[in-house]
């Protein structure tokens, strides 16, 4: 299975319901908030559509394979969601995978595979086969937990667990 299937609406128009505008303005609200919760920055000024993230996925998995996750993680994070740059440009990817201590261009490559692609897509098919379905998803044991404001049930389970 594809993650653009996943992720694109179907041809014939169906896919996640629009939001009334209020609706709108409170989600918009919601997140800001939990930001400032979280200690999270997140740009108010960010572009409205979602940017192909792929190519920013890819990459997570090339840093991954060489040590280097989280100096590319959260550094991807502010990209994304605190300076709202576009994370589907191969050059935002590059500087990213380069400040991780990764040779951009060698990252790029390798990020841009049909095995790295690949190795995406298993990831995915492993996850949805789990039964995630979005994003944030954190399993302790078998139990399964999605979204944010579930980080307190998460603490719960994990004390249980210990």
């Amino acid at each position: 299975m594809s993650l653009k299937r996943i992720v694109e609406p179907a041809p014939d128009g169906a896919g996640r319901p629009s939001l009334g505008e209020r609706k709108k303005a409170n989600y918009a609200s919601d997140l800001l908030h939990w930001a400032e919760l979280v200690g999270a920055e997140f740009s108010r000024d960010m572009p409205k559509e979602r940017p192909d993230a792929t190519l920013l996925m890819q990459a997570a998995y090339v840093a991954k394979a060489a040590g280097r996750f989280r100096e590319f993680h959260y550094p991807a994070y502010r990209a994304r969601w605190a300076e709202g740059r576009d994370i589907s440009q191969p050059d935002v990817v590059g500087a990213l995978l380069e400040a991780a201590g990764i040779d951009a261009g060698e990252g790029l490559a390798r990020a841009q595979s049909e095995a790295v692609a690949d190795e995406l897509d298993r990831g995915s098919d492993a996850a949805i086969e789990r039964g995630v379905f979005g994003v944030p998803t954190i399993f302790v044991g078998d139990e399964m937990f999605w979204g944010n404001d579930r980080f307190e049930l998460v603490r719960h389970y994990l004390k249980q667990s210990g």
